[in-house]
């Protein structure tokens, strides 16, 4: 993932609100895993035409992974073992126009019944347009696209 880019990750809304939007149990000593999710929770038959709106449908470099877009601008992955998908992860290139794919993003987590959850801040939220604007503009990537030498600035203050 490049520096630029601000990771969205769907999250079943059922699980979301069964548990409250506990970030916290999605992670694991590894980190994130969205498959805890997805566990018992699976997208409708077609989500795949869902995704295709937003960006469209690429080659994959995994037996395991379906893939839209272009991993360098804007990307959607979806991994999946024997059939069952893992995760729903979205990845926004903050050096491109968002104007449409925020809409998109949130109309095809609201098609298949999703949350919002964005890693960078452990936080899961309602899909809907302000909540991604917000966390778009508050993250690393955002902060690095506005004024690349005061991010690394700030981060090499830090370590």
């Amino acid at each position: 993932m490049a520096i630029w880019q601000f990771t969205v990750v769907f999250i079943p809304t059922s699980w979301a609100e069964d548990n409250s939007c506990n970030s916290s149990l999605l992670y694991a000593e590894e980190g994130y895993d969205a498959e805890r999710a997805w566990k018992r929770r699976q997208p409708m038959s077609g989500f795949q035409d869902v995704l295709t709106k937003i960006l469209p449908s690429s080659k994959s470099w995994h037996d395991d992974l379906l893939t839209w877009g272009d991993t360098k601008e804007h990307d959607i992955q979806v991994w999946y073992e024997d059939e069952i998908i893992d995760g729903i992860h979205i990845r926004l290139d903050l050096n491109r126009s968002l104007d449409v794919i925020v809409v998109n993003v949130i109309e095809a987590a609201k098609d298949l019944d999703c949350a919002l959850f964005f890693p960078e801040f452990k936080a899961i939220v309602e899909a809907n347009e302000f909540e991604l604007r917000n966390a778009i503009k508050k993250s690393n990537a955002a902060k690095f696209v506005n004024n690349p030498q005061e991010f690394l600035n700030e981060i090499s203050k830090k370590t």
